[in-house]
């Protein structure tokens, strides 16, 4: 089983218009590099440059992830940095905001071995809606079960 359960948000057209944004900015400082205010229109140029190619790098490299679910593991395919969650290790899914999953914007794991919680997030499908599906394939709920150890009374 290989399932492809979410992909994350694809970059907005807001990047292709901050290029756009940012040339027209380019130009108007261009024409005072030879006045008065050089320094203040070096530095507008060198920040709008660096604007433009920031935008640029978003337009055209694919920076979207892919959530995969198989029979044994998780699969976060991205270009940088894959991950990958065996469903074993997998403690608890909740949300962002503990106990509502409906409020929450991104998924939390907690894994074993992982000091931290994994945060997923920014995803085509909301979190109310993978909350549920993750903990049903992991067999969780959305809290740690309490240990053998903590639950006798000392």
């Amino acid at each position: 089983m290989r399932e492809v359960v979410t992909r994350t948000v694809r970059t907005g057209r807001w990047a292709g218009l901050m290029v756009v944004a940012q040339g027209l900015v380019l130009a108007s400082w261009a024409p005072r590099l030879a006045g008065e205010e050089r320094g203040l229109a070096v530095l507008m140029i060198c920040v709008s440059s660096l604007l433009i190619v920031v935008a640029v790098v978003l337009v055209l490299v694919d920076l979207r992830a892919t959530l995969v679910l198989t029979e044994d593991a998780l699969l976060l395919e991205r270009r940088w940095r894959p991950l990958r969650i065996d469903r074993a290790a997998v403690w608890a899914v909740d949300g962002n905001i503990h106990g509502r999953p409906s409020w929450s914007e991104a998924v939390v794991l907690t894994v074993d071995g992982r000091d931290r919680p994994v945060r997923l997030g920014n995803f085509d499908v909301p979190a109310r809606v993978l909350i549920p599906r993750l903990q049903e394939w992991a067999g969780v709920g959305d809290t740690v079960p309490a240990s053998e150890d903590s639950a006798s009374p000392t």
